[in-house]
């Protein structure tokens, strides 16, 4: 039966194929000419066009009839691959008739519960209900492909029927493919089954800066079992000179002494968090973090302390707190690069004279030195210019390193160093800056190991936890004042935009 009407579908297709090239040969033929239809071609047109809508109806009934075999074959193969499955061979009959065909398990009528039968089969054990569950999936490994399949069959069909101006029409109404409201990643249509991916590995941390000044000047072990750091200093050293004749008095000069001392500070943080967050925080452990983070803030405190501890309250005695270190002004509303230059090369000068060695490094503000590389010469030609060309009359060099290390160089010879703790809330206005220069190795610090500990009996009421780091540590930065160069004045003052 369903190959009969198969069959009979292609004979009408083929026909309406031929009708349709004829028609379109008819207005062909007129349009190569160049001339209107005649009365004979617009009658055969006329004819044509309504044999197309008959044979379009034709097709329409055979369709019909094609679904209706191919259920009743559907479900025929159906119910033999549901009884195969289940282990029932042969022909079921029913007061002797054949029966080929039956409804589905859990199909209309058939007095079966999917989820009663679903919790027989866990709760009880039910054989029955197990036997139904495994024929109802055996159905639907034939049943759903075949829905899906017919229903793209049927929407084909119907769209090969049509002129491109119906077709259009058809689909913006919706009339053959199945639209509906699709379930999108919007919470409550679908968007709770789209977790967010948290890659905790990966987290943020919080932008500081290091501790450049800090690691520049010279580091040691801080000495266990005690409080201060002392050193010996000359006050007054001794002389000579030329011995005005024989036997005559050689000149002797008393040499005095005095002390520097430097006191043991602690540099400390601690941070409380609850167990229920340490216990259900994944890889990496929130005490990671905590404790990442907070020495990250240890290493920016002891550079802060170095460069303007106060001196009291735990402080050190920072470098723009020393007494009477080489103090060179640059007093200037509107400063400019050749302005700023000539103090900035003073400072290094100002330590070969006073301290009578030269000058290791010279540090800004970032605002500072990157202001100055946009300073341009009359000709629009930057003044500070990369170390790898060949500059004429450049007031500095880029050395093209970055993070902590020399950024450029002062053509004096001196290496520039950027820090982001030198303060710029300084000076009578609080917006001025410093630069610094400084003999490096003139300047000691003494720093003991960072030491952590986990306190959990103090929170132990709160179920909580109480990370700590701390270091001990003593800066020395007035052993020789005389190493020491500091810029200030209104010509300090950040541009803004910098």
């Amino acid at each position: 039966m369903l190959e009969y009407l198969r069959a009979q579908l292609d004979k009408l297709r083929e026909r309406r194929a031929a009708l349709r090239a004829e028609l379109d040969g008819v207005i062909s033929g007129a349009r190569s000419a160049s001339r209107d239809l005649t009365d004979d071609e617009r009658a055969r047109l006329a004819a044509g066009t309504e044999e197309l809508r008959k044979l379009n109806g034709d097709e329409d009934s055979l369709n019909s009839q094609i679904r209706e075999a191919e259920e009743t074959e559907h479900r025929e193969q159906v119910a033999a691959g549901a009884r195969a499955e289940s282990g029932q061979v042969g022909e079921r009959r029913t007061g002797g008739a054949v029966v080929t065909s039956e409804p589905q398990v859990y199909g209309n009528g058939s007095g079966n519960s999917y989820f009663h039968d679903l919790a027989k089969a866990q709760l009880r054990a039910d054989s029955d209900a197990a036997a139904r569950l495994q024929r109802h999936a055996a159905e639907l490994r034939v049943e759903l492909p075949a829905r899906e399949r017919r229903r793209e069959e049927r929407a084909q069909r119907e769209m090969d029927g049509m002129g491109t101006a119906e077709r259009w029409h058809e689909e913006q109404r919706s009339r053959v493919f199945e639209k509906r409201v699709n379930p999108n990643r919007t919470d409550g249509q679908g968007g709770y089954f789209v977790p967010p991916l948290w890659l905790i590995d990966q987290y943020i941390d919080l932008p500081r800066f290091g501790r450049p000044i800090a690691n520049a000047v010279r580091n040691m072990a801080l000495p266990g079992g005690t409080d201060s750091v002392n050193l010996p200093k000359v006050a007054t050293g001794t002389s000579t000179a030329a011995q005005t004749a024989d036997g005559a008095p050689v000149t002797s000069t008393d040499m005095t002494d005095t002390s520097v001392s430097a006191s043991v500070y602690t540099v400390a943080g601690q941070q409380d968090a609850s167990m229920q967050l340490l216990d259900q925080s994944p890889a990496p452990g929130f005490d990671e973090i905590i404790f990442a983070d907070l020495l990250a803030d240890l290493a920016v405190r002891q550079d802060v302390y170095v460069i303007n501890g106060s001196g009291s309250s735990g402080q050190p005695t920072g470098i723009l707190n020393v007494s009477s270190p080489n103090a060179i002004t640059y007093t200037d509303a509107s400063p400019t690069l050749p302005q700023m230059y000539v103090p900035w090369v003073q400072s290094v000068s100002q330590i070969f004279t006073n301290r009578k060695r030269p000058a290791t490094a010279t540090f800004a503000l970032p605002k500072i030195w990157y202001w100055a590389t946009a300073g341009l010469d009359t000709t629009g030609r930057p003044l500070i210019q990369p170390s790898q060309e060949a500059p004429f009359n450049p007031m500095a060099l880029q050395t093209g390193e970055i993070a902590e290390g020399p950024v450029g160089k002062l053509t004096v010879g001196t290496p520039v160093i950027l820090d982001g703790n030198i303060p710029e809330n300084l000076g009578a206005g609080t917006d001025e800056t410093r630069i610094i220069t400084l003999r490096t190795s003139d300047l000691y610090l003494w720093e003991g190991a960072i030491q952590t500990r986990v306190l959990t009996e103090v929170l132990s009421g709160t179920l909580q936890v109480r990370f700590q780091v701390y270091r001990y540590a003593a800066f020395m930065g007035n052993r020789l004042p005389k190493a020491i160069s500091i810029v200030s004045g209104t010509g300090m003052i950040p541009t803004a935009g910098y």
